[in-house]
C-alpha cells in the first residue's frame, strides 16, 4: 500500500509541476478515461475529472479496489482516500495558483496535433533545473486542458505519457471534489482511548 501511495504522490508531483507551467485560457469542466503509461510500458487506467483550474479527482483501478486522489489547487492541498473510510492529506509547500520561481523553465510551441478529436498545440516545457526534465503538452484551447501529456528525462527519454480519452464535457458534481461524510484523517499515531 505504501508503494501505491508513494506512485500517487509522484504523478501529483508531476500534475502540479503541469499546473505551476500553465496559465490556462479556458475553464475546463470535463470527465474522462485516463490512460497512463509509465517507461516500462507498464499501464494504468483511471478516471479523471476536473472542475476549473482548482479542482481535479483521479480514481484508479487496482484489482478490486479503487483508489480516489482529490487535488484541490484551491486549499493547497490533496486528499488521498484510504480504506476504512479514512484519508491522507499532503499540503503543498508552494502556492500551486501561482508561478513557482524556483522551477524555471523555457517554453516553446514544437508543432500540432489532433488527439481523440481536439486540435491541440505541441507545447515544451524544458526545465532548467535538469531532474525535473522535459514536459510536453498536448494542450486543447477548445477544452482548457492538455489531452496528453508527456514527461521526459533530461537526456529525451519518455518516463510516463498521460492522455485523456472519451471526453465528456460538461458540469461536474461538486461532491467529486470533497472529502466523503464519514472519512477520518489518517493518524500514523493511533488515538488512545484516554488522555493524559
Amino acid at each position: 500500500m505504501a508503494n501505491r501511495i508513494g506512485t500517487k504522490l509522484v504523478f501529483l508531483l508531476a500534475v502540479l509541476l503541469i499546473f505551476s507551467g500553465l496559465v490556462l485560457a479556458a475553464t475546463p469542466e470535463f470527465s474522462a478515461e485516463m490512460v497512463q503509461t509509465d517507461a516500462k510500458g507498464k499501464v494504468t487506467t483511471g478516471k479523471i475529472y476536473v472542475q476549473g483550474t482548482t479542482k481535479m479527482r483521479q480514481e484508479f483501478k487496482d484489482g478490486d479496489s479503487v483508489s480516489v486522489t482529490i487535488l484541490r489547487l484551491d486549499k493547497k492541498v490533496s486528499w488521498t482516500l484510504l480504506p476504512d473510510q479514512q484519508y491522507m492529506e499532503v499540503q503543498f509547500p508552494f502556492d500551486p495558483n501561482q508561478p513557482n520561481l524556483e522551477i524555471e523553465y523555457e517554453m516553446k510551441t514544437i508543432g500540432s496535433e489532433t488527439v481523440n478529436g481536439y486540435p491541440c498545440e505541441i507545447i515544451q516545457y524544458t526545465y532548467k533545473d535538469k531532474k525535473y526534465g522535459i514536459l510536453v503538452q498536448w494542450y486543447s484551447e477548445k477544452l482548457g486542458f492538455a489531452v496528453k501529456t508527456q514527461t521526459k528525462d533530461a537526456k529525451g527519454k519518455v518516463t510516463s505519457t498521460i492522455e485523456y480519452r472519451n471526453i465528456v464535457e460538461g458540469k461536474q458534481p461538486d461532491e467529486l471534489f470533497e472529502i466523503p461524510s464519514g472519512y477520518t484523517k489518517f493518524s500514523i499515531i493511533p488515538k488512545l482511548p484516554f488522555s493524559f
